[in-house]
């Protein structure tokens, strides 16, 4: 399908600066059991309320009693096939867990909680349409009796399997559309695929488990499309890509015929968002060496990060530190699996960030000012106003200072301070004035792009280049795209194959930086 991106307000790219340390969230206890690799968690509450915590290790399952801070117990363990890769979800007093390790044991485990405290049991392991698989999930909105495995030994598809008697899993349905597909999001009769290598995430009927449907799929510009989560009001898709230097994207779906991108989000983009779980208005996010980040997502149009919590001292980037993070505890804490030192239990004091939305306005005509630069003095965030003149940003509470200038046009510069408060959402409105130049503005040009729209290799007529000059193209956030040289001979030739689709702002910027003229780009 094709997917339309917002132009009203511009993609957004937001996050508090990268920080080592912790922002609104506390340790509550760590355990690490010694084991050589660590990978995925899940939670469990037991009958009389006592809440655990299941790992996966190198080489099986362990259970915490993470009642008592700082007192974390190991209650069960459950040895598998050796594996960097294990996962784990629970319906009832029962945890599924699968691996992609070979051998003895292979295939999906099926372990009784019941004989908590004192112990786990492995009641039976389901090997009988694949052994290996890389993911497993459950609709976690329900309690449902179905559990999905993605990326199997046998297929690469989604296994939906029965488990109303865990004790004798039955398979009932399996999406296996012919391509890889590495992990799944689960809620209610919708069934989001990640299809990593074909960089899209499939979205799929499950309302008749026997006969899963194809409805449509989100292309994902990234690639290696690797994990979702839906808002709590089904309304916005949360999309991570496993690769560093890429962001999570959340994603408009109301309208299946209709998906658009509103929103970017990375704490730091030298390393990946790896998977996002939802809890209410927030998600967290396990961000690999970045550890556990939490946004508020309140108003996905504009996610702030509001919680964070190092677990990996190393440099940023590669695949270390934390591997997943499970909030849907009733206490409210938050489980991780960290993959050097093991299980990692936290609270979080629920901050909730503020938000505004301004317009930049020319202060005689009252007309919009694009592509305005406004800067948050206290965090160093940049901004960029859109054709509209608008701009969305969001922090925790506080006192800030925006400073907005013109890119273009020559105006004064406006200073000012704001107050956001939590949950607040802030209107603002930015009047410049104009400065009368006392020295001639440099002659604007008319280039133009050819073709235009545009969707592999271009040129701007229009104008010839002179030594130094540049094209900067910008996307409608004001992020800077692309800086193009002229040639030797004067021209500009560059290649849009590998930009999203959407609008573009382009400028021929002189030696002195001044602009030359402009205009915009279409690519399809």
């Amino acid at each position: 399908m094709k997917i339309l991106y917002a132009l009203l307000f511009p993609l957004l790219f937001l996050s508090q600066a990268y920080t080592q340390s912790p922002l609104n969230l506390q340790l509550f206890g760590q355990a690490n059991r010694g084991d050589s690799r660590y990978s995925g968690c899940w939670t469990y509450v037991a009958p009389g309320g006592t809440e655990y915590a299941l790992i996966g290790t190198f080489t099986g399952t362990a259970i915490y009693d993470i009642s008592e801070a700082n007192e974390l117990r190991e209650r069960g363990y459950v040895p598998g096939p050796s594996s960097n890769w294990r996962e784990i979800t629970v319906i009832g007093d029962y945890a599924y867990v699968t691996t992609e390790g070979s051998g003895n044991g292979s295939g999906m485990q099926v372990l009784d909680l019941r004989p908590l405290p004192d112990s786990i049991q492995l009641l039976s392991t389901f090997d009988s349409t694949f052994t290996r698989g890389h993911i497993i999930q459950r609709d976690i909105y329900t309690e449902a009796p179905y559990v999905y495995i993605s990326g199997t030994s046998t297929t690469q598809g989604v296994h939906i399997l029965d488990v109303s008697d865990p004790a004798q899993p039955v398979e009932v349905g399996l999406y296996n559309p012919g391509y890889y597909i590495h992990d799944c999001h689960v809620n209610g009769d919708l069934l989001f695929a990640a299809a990593f290598f074909e960089g899209k995430m499939d979205v799929i009927d499950i309302s008749d488990k026997s006969q899963p449907t194809f409805l449509t799929d989100i292309p994902d510009i990234n690639g290696n499309t690797h994990s979702s989560w839906l808002s709590e009001d089904r309304k916005f898709l949360f999309l991570a890509s496993e690769l560093d230097g890429t962001p999570g994207r959340i994603f408009n779906i109301e309208d299946l015929d209709n998906i658009f991108a509103v929103a970017t989000y990375s704490a730091n983009l030298q390393s990946l968002v790896h998977n996002p779980y939802v809890r209410g208005d927030f998600a967290f996010i396990s961000h690999n060496t970045e550890g556990l980040r939490v946004v508020d997502i309140a108003d996905p149009n504009i996610p702030v990060e509001v919680g964070a919590y190092d677990t990996f001292s190393g440099s940023s980037g590669g695949f270390r530190g934390l591997w997943s993070a499970c909030p849907y505890l009733p206490s409210g804490k938050i489980i991780g699996g960290n993959r050097e030192d093991g299980l990692y239990v936290w609270t979080f004091n629920d901050a909730r960030a503020g938000r505004l939305c301004g317009q930049v306005l020319d202060a005689a005509t009252d007309q919009p000012i694009s592509n305005a630069i406004i800067i948050v003095e206290e965090s160093g965030d940049t901004l960029r106003s859109d054709f509209e003149g608008r701009f969305c940003w969001g922090a925790l509470p506080g006192s800030y200072t925006l400073r907005t200038s013109s890119a273009t046009t020559v105006y004064t510069t406006d200073r000012r301070s704001i107050n956001l408060m939590a949950g607040s959402f802030e209107d603002l409105i930015i009047r410049l004035d104009r400065i009368v130049a006392t020295d001639p503005s440099p002659p604007q040009l008319s280039p133009r792009v050819y073709p235009n729209p545009a969707s592999d290799r271009c040129e701007l007529t229009g104008v010839v280049a002179k030594r130094g000059w540049s094209l900067h193209c910008r996307d409608l956030s004001g992020r800077l795209v692309q800086r193009i040289p002229a040639g030797a001979d004067g021209q500009f030739r560059w290649s849009v194959a590998d930009w999203e689709r959407g609008v573009y702002l382009y400028q021929v910027v002189d030696r002195e930086g001044r602009s030359r003229g402009g205009g915009k780009l279409l690519v399809k």
